[in-house]
């Protein structure tokens, strides 16, 4: 089934930083590939409501930090984000349980991690992606206002 979602992609820098400090090698994780890395906005399910995703466009640019790791249903692990993205989200059609964050592996059984905190990137596009087994297909594309 296809699954559409708005998302914000980091930066080619931010991706390598943050890959240098993870040790894919010692950790019997099922690693999500550096080139889907990305902070989503929202989820929308199999159709996105395409008026409100390009009513995005303008909205301001939001400077991002990857920071820090989490999980979540129990071994989803993820880089923490910080930066002021909740009106985005919001705007995007996020609901009320979003959590910024940027999935790297799934299987994470209490590995040890690296501490981690990254360089300040701005985010200057949302992306609509379509979701297809596994596969990531730019639907559609909005600038952010910097």
């Amino acid at each position: 089934m296809t699954k559409l979602f708005t998302a914000l992609f980091p930066p080619p820098e931010v991706v390598a930083e943050l890959d240098a400090v993870l040790d894919r090698k010692s950790a019997k994780l099922r690693w999500v590939k550096k080139e889907k890395w990305h902070v989503t906005l929202c989820f929308h399910g199999p159709t996105a409501d395409l008026k409100r995703f390009h009513a995005l466009a303008g909205q301001p640019a939001p400077t991002l930090r990857l920071s820090g790791f989490g999980t979540f249903r129990g071994d989803v692990l993820w880089a923490g984000v910080e930066g002021q993205l909740n009106d985005l989200a919001a705007a995007a059609g996020a609901d009320d349980n979003w959590q910024a964050h940027l999935t790297i592996a799934r299987g994470y059984r209490k590995q040890p991690l690296p501490e981690f905190t990254g360089a300040a990137w701005t985010a200057t596009e949302a992306v609509l992606i379509s979701s297809h087994e596994g596969a990531y297909v730019p639907i559609a594309r909005v600038g952010l206002s910097t």
